[in-house]
C-alpha cells in the first residue's frame, strides 16, 4: 500500500504520535542499568503522577494496557475472591476474561453497551454483601468500543455510603490524559493505563497508579506473581524494572513518556477542563448500531488536541494540526 504524504491514523487507538515525540525517540540506545536511564526513569515516574493526579506511587511496565490489567489483579487479589464488574462494552468483557482466568469469581453486572456503569446496580449488589465477600469493584472509565464513559466519582460514592471495604480498580486506558481523571480525589485504589491513547505515545508501556490500601492488599494477595510484582518495582526507585531482573525496559517509549509527562500532557490537565462537545451515534459508523443513549462528549483540552479514544474520536481539536 502506498501512502501519499504523512499518514494520519484515524482509529480509536493507537493514536497518532506527535512529531516532537518521534524526535525525542530518535536517539542512540543507552545503558538501561546506567545513570542516564536511572535519572530518566525517576523523572518519568514523578512527572506521570501529574497525569493521574496522584501523590502515590506509579509503576510502569514494558507492556500493553492488558499487562496493566494483569498487574492490578495479581498484586491485590487471591484465587476465589469475589469481584464486581460492569458490562459497558468489549473491553469490560476482556477484563472479565482475564479476571476469570486468574480464578476470580466475577459478578458481571449486565449493561447494554450504550451507557456507562450504573451506580444503582452496584448499590443493590453491595446491600446483599453483608459479609464483605466482594474484594474489588472494577470499572472501565471510558469504553473504547463504544465511547461510553462511567462516573468513577459516583461509583466511589456508593462504596463509601455502604461503608464497603472493596478496592476500586479503574481501567483508564482510553481516558487518561483525554478526559477528566482524578485518582486521589475519587479514591481509586488501582488505575490501569497504557501509553498509546490519550498520552499519544507509541504502544509499549502499561501502568498502575496505586493507593495505600492497594499496597496493603498486595501483602496479602495469594495469586503468584513475578514480572508484575509491585514490590520489586517499588524497591528500585527510579527504574521501571528491578536492577537485577533479566528484563529490559522499553527505553525509547520511556524517553517519549518523559516528554509527554513533562510537556504538553501536563499542560493539558491544568488548570481546568473546558466544556465538552457532544457527538452522536459513534457506534453506527462502525456498523455496530450501538448509539449512546446519553452521548458522551469529546473533551477539548486547553491548548491541546488530545481526545478520548473511541469511535469517531480520531480527529484533532478545532484550530490544531495533526502534529502537536
Amino acid at each position: 500500500m502506498i501512502h501519499a504524504g504523512r499518514h494520519f491514523l484515524q482509529i480509536p487507538g493507537p493514536t497518532n504520535v506527535p512529531e516532537r515525540i518521534l524526535q525525542a525517540m530518535n536517539r542512540s540506545v543507552i545503558d538501561h542499568r546506567g545513570p542516564e536511564f536511572a535519572k530518566l526513569a525517576k523523572e518519568v515516574l514523578e512527572n506521570v503522577k501529574l497525569v493521574f493526579r496522584t501523590r502515590g506511587p506509579v509503576v510502569i511496565y514494558p507492556a500493553s494496557g492488558s499487562g496493566g490489567w494483569e498487574a492490578s489483579i495479581v498484586n491485590t487479589l487471591s484465587p476465589g475472591d469475589h469481584v464486581v464488574m460492569f458490562e459497558t462494552g468489549h473491553f469490560s468483557q476482556l477484563w472479565r476474561q482475564v479476571a476469570e482466568r486468574f480464578g476470580l469469581q466475577v459478578n458481571y453486572l449486565p449493561g447494554n453497551w450504550r451507557s456507562g456503569a450504573n451506580p444503582r446496580d452496584l448499590e443493590v449488589r453491595l446491600e446483599s454483601d453483608r459479609q464483605h465477600q466482594i474484594k474489588a469493584v472494577m470499572v472501565v472509565h471510558n469504553e473504547t468500543s463504544t465511547g461510553a464513559t462511567s462516573s468513577i466519582a459516583d461509583v466511589r460514592r456508593v462504596l463509601n455510603q455502604a461503608k464497603h471495604p472493596a478496592l476500586l480498580m479503574v481501567d483508564s486506558i482510553s481516558s487518561l490524559a483525554s478526559i477528566d481523571y482524578r485518582h486521589d480525589e475519587w479514591e481509586v485504589d488501582v488505575t490501569i493505563a497504557g501509553s498509546q491513547k490519550g498520552l499519544m505515545l507509541p504502544p509499549g508501556l502499561g501502568m498502575n497508579a496505586i493507593s495505600e490500601r492497594a499496597l496493603a492488599a498486595s501483602k496479602q494477595a495469594k495469586i503468584p506473581r513475578s514480572y508484575w510484582n509491585w514490590q520489586d518495582m517499588l524497591q528500585q526507585p527510579g527504574r521501571f524494572l528491578p536492577v537485577h531482573s533479566g528484563h529490559n525496559p522499553a527505553l525509547w517509549t520511556a524517553r517519549s513518556a518523559d516528554h509527554a509527562a513533562r510537556g504538553r500532557v501536563a499542560q493539558c490537565i491544568s488548570p481546568a477542563y473546558p466544556s465538552r462537545r457532544s457527538h452522536t451515534c459513534g457506534g453506527e459508523s462502525l456498523g455496530t448500531g450501538n448509539c449512546l443513549r446519553e452521548p458522551q462528549g469529546i473533551l477539548e483540552f486547553h491548548d491541546c488536541g488530545v481526545h478520548a479514544a473511541g469511535p469517531q474520536r480520531g480527529r484533532t481539536a478545532q484550530g490544531h494540526s495533526g502534529e502537536l
